[in-house]
């Protein structure tokens, strides 16, 4: 400790300003801090060598190392200064291990209403009492604050007093955002889904802001999805308890079911990422199907490296990928450049089973298939039930998606919404060319799906060269 204070210059100072979390206002904002800490160092002689910000980051939780505080450390080590300036205890620190650190760096801590040295044992024993009273009055304001959220939590209304997204912030519904929150459930539990970050995209391109009025991120996104108070539920977090939100604030804006397959769906994007990555990057992937057992294709590249796409099941295909985008991609810019737009939409008299049930019904068959796939290896268990079991299993889910496609927002029809009714196939053809090339391959392949279905057939014996007859394009009714 001796030698690294004898590096240090005793006018050199560092001066800590905090923004403080507190939602009711703060008097002393940073500009007001530094223009206090200025006037003390002009006053002492001192050079402030560096300022050290954090905004948002309460002094009563651990500071991470991206923090300034922590930056601010790593440099006391260097011996770049003699002494940390700020306006008052509670600024700097709220907790004892904080205050050690700064003593074990043999550090002078000097305040605006006045000076405490850490080097002596008066210095240490005052900022030892004013860190624990500082401690005691936070552990006593937490507590209030759980109090206060369990009150609220029995009497149905959001614990958190953030306004969230989709209400105002006494719980009336915002009918935009309302509409927005329902868009991002559609899209995420759509077939094909959009991403996550296209979502997210979507949402900042459309000027929405998150609660704090911050352009969405994927982890704000994620929230989103998960929030059970889009579905009339408010939750305990440290127990997983729902409380369902009493009165007629904060009206549901999704339904139960839509919102617990958006929970069941980010929970097995977890895990199928930690396998296999995220979702589809490529136009025909989970989307083609194999000509030979009707398993959707994989992407994957065969042994001399060239990207193809594969048969998902077995080893019946496997056919270069871009040779098909192109086909792929021609197919569909051919039928759109021939569409009207009012030929997509769909009359919507008879919408059929409710979504809610068929999405209900969609997460139970999607958990049966996965209980039974793993009977398979199970020499015991009846082979030919199971598979059959199975395969209707995975034919039913295939109609509820198509139940679940909302045909009047087509993604077809959005694309050809700008282009005038009056012009010739040529011209028409060069608009939907130039909105492709401008699409995302979530887009893309939502109108591939929409359009068209695609078979890759297995090549014939003594075939070598790629043969354009195996890639079946079907367009699908409009």
């Amino acid at each position: 400790m001796v030698e690294l204070v004898s590096l240090r210059k005793t006018n050199e100072i560092a001066a800590y300003v905090r923004a403080s979390m507190d939602r009711k206002g703060d008097r002393w904002t940073v500009d007001t801090q530094l223009k206090k800490i200025r006037a003390l160092s002009e006053a002492k002689d001192w050079v402030v060598v560096n300022v050290y910000e954090d905004n948002a980051v309460s002094a009563t939780k651990k500071r991470r190392a991206d923090t300034q505080w922590a930056q601010m450390l790593e440099d006391a080590k260097a011996g770049k200064f003699s002494m940390v300036v700020a306006v008052d205890i509670d600024r700097l620190l709220r907790s004892t291990k904080d205050l050690n650190t700064l003593i074990d760096l043999g550090l002078r801590v000097v305040t605006v209403d006045g000076e405490i040295d850490l080097s002596t044992a008066d210095g240490e024993f005052r900022a030892t009492m004013l860190a624990a009273l500082a401690r005691f009055e936070a552990r006593r304001k937490a507590e209030r604050q759980i109090r206060s959220n369990e009150r609220r939590r029995a009497e149905g209304i959001p614990a958190s007093t953030w306004k969230a997204f989709g209400w105002t912030r006494d719980g009336k519904l915002i009918p935009e955002e309302a509409a927005a929150v329902r868009q991002a459930f559609d899209s995420f539990l759509g077939e094909p889904s959009l991403s996550i970050r296209r979502i997210r995209e979507d949402l900042n391109k459309a000027g929405h802001q998150t609660a704090r009025g911050s352009e969405f991120s994927v982890d704000a996104v994620r929230y989103l999805l998960a929030n059970p108070l889009y579905a009339g539920y408010i939750k305990h977090y440290s127990s997983g308890e729902l409380y369902p939100v009493q009165g007629d604030k904060f009206p549901p804006i999704v339904g139960e079911q839509t919102w617990r397959a958006a929970v069941a769906k980010l929970e097995d994007n977890v895990r199928r990422a930690a396998k296999q990555g995220n979702q589809p990057k490529y136009l025909l992937s989970t989307i083609g199907l194999c000509g030979k057992c009707g398993a959707t294709l994989v992407a994957g590249r065969n042994g001399h490296g060239v990207p193809t796409y594969k048969c998902g099941e077995h080893f019946h295909l496997s056919r270069q990928r871009e040779l098909v985008d192109v086909m792929v991609t021609e197919a569909v810019l051919t039928r759109l450049s021939s569409m009207d737009v009012h030929d997509l939409v769909m009359p919507q008299e008879d919408q059929g089973p409710d979504r809610d049930e068929l999405l209900t019904e969609r997460n139970a068959l999607v958990e049966r298939v996965k209980e039974l796939s793993p009977l398979l290896l199970d020499v015991h268990q009846p082979v030919v039930e199971i598979t059959t079991a199975i395969r209707l299993g995975k034919a039913r889910i295939d109609e509820i998606d198509a139940h679940l496609l909302d045909r009047s927002v087509s993604a077809a029809a959005k694309l050809l919404a700008e282009v005038g009714e009056s012009m010739g196939t040529a011209e028409q053809r060069a608009v939907v060319e130039s909105k492709w090339e401008a699409l995302d391959v979530d887009r893309r392949r939502m109108l591939v799906d929409e359009l068209v279905t695609v078979t890759i057939d297995p090549i014939k014996p003594g075939h070598v060269k790629f043969d354009p007859d195996l890639i079946r394009i079907e367009p699908r009714r409009a």
